[in-house]
């Protein structure tokens, strides 16, 4: 058996210097270039007086603006998962008087859905905030709690109006991303699935949803990320004191508006990239787990 000869060493050293050039496109360089950008920017808020006192006051408005991004996003979860299922597969005549019933409640739903879906989507978000604010919970609570002797515990510009009206408006928009992720499920495996007796919850708990889940995952992501920054839109529109609405009131009080500003926009910056890198985590370990 003949033995083929070591390569030479120019040939060698050509190919160690292939093996280096192609090893560079493996590095996440958008990774480094954040790296630097955020080294240069905490040397700056150490070393500048003006900064560190503006990133100490805004880092004490951070947990509030958690609270709201994080719990609007898992109302939204629910609101856009249950609006989803409704319309994911529209409504169809019953086959039997008995479902005759079931069959309006269901086309009921449906449509009813719909209609929240498009008006949520054609209004802006800063004028739904508005509109729960000093519009619809006003009259929730004057004209339908109080006279059945029920009385709000928040008032209309509170925390909980601002989650809850995030949540209404993100979770129309995600409704449309289940769906969508719901019908992109071979019907075949659904047709399988409902021959073996499955019941339609049955279906959709253990073979629709984990699917549909794992192909939406990306733009579930990216509806957290964008939650957090929209939770400025409560802050400016009802008065809470989140990142943006405390940079802009003491801003307005010392006009130094350069150091507040470009501080807030790098404490929203880390917030973001942190919580995509833990999606992207996520979202790796859900491939890993299904092969």
């Amino acid at each position: 058996m003949s033995v083929s000869p070591p390569p030479s060493e120019p040939a060698a050293k050509s190919f160690s210097a292939w093996r280096f050039y192609r090893s560079l496109y493996n590095i996440p360089w958008w990774g480094v270039i954040l790296a630097i950008m955020g080294i240069w920017v905490g040397s700056v808020i150490n070393s500048n007086p003006d900064y560190s006192t503006a990133f100490g006051q805004l880092m004490a408005a951070v947990p509030l603006t958690l609270v709201i991004g994080l719990g609007s996003y898992a109302v939204a979860l629910v609101i856009g998962l249950l609006i989803g299922l409704i319309r994911s597969s529209p409504p169809k005549p019953a086959s039997t008087v008995a479902g005759i019933p079931f069959s309006i409640a269901r086309t009921a739903l449906y449509h009813l859905a719909t209609v929240y879906v498009e008006i949520i989507r054609g209004t802006p978000m800063v004028t739904f905030l508005l509109l729960a604010a000093f519009v619809l919970i006003p009259y929730i609570r004057t004209e339908i709690l109080r006279p059945a002797g029920i009385e709000l515990p928040f008032r209309g510009t509170s925390v909980e109006v601002g989650i809850i009206g995030l949540a209404l408006a993100y979770g129309a928009f995600m409704s449309e991303t289940f769906r969508a992720g719901i019908q992109s499920i071979e019907k075949g495996q659904v047709e399988a699935a409902r021959a073996l007796g499955l019941s339609f919850f049955q279906v959709m708990r253990h073979v629709v949803l984990p699917q549909a889940i794992r192909r939406i995952l990306p733009p579930l992501g990216n509806d957290l990320v964008s939650m957090i920054k929209d939770s400025a839109l409560v802050g400016v529109t009802l008065a809470q004191r989140e990142v943006t609405q405390t940079a802009s009131v003491i801003a307005g009080s010392n006009f130094k508006y350069q150091a507040y500003l470009i501080t807030a926009a790098v404490i929203y910056l880390f917030l973001t990239i942190t919580l995509s890198l833990i999606v992207k985590w996520v979202e790796q370990r859900m491939k890993m787990n299904t092969r």
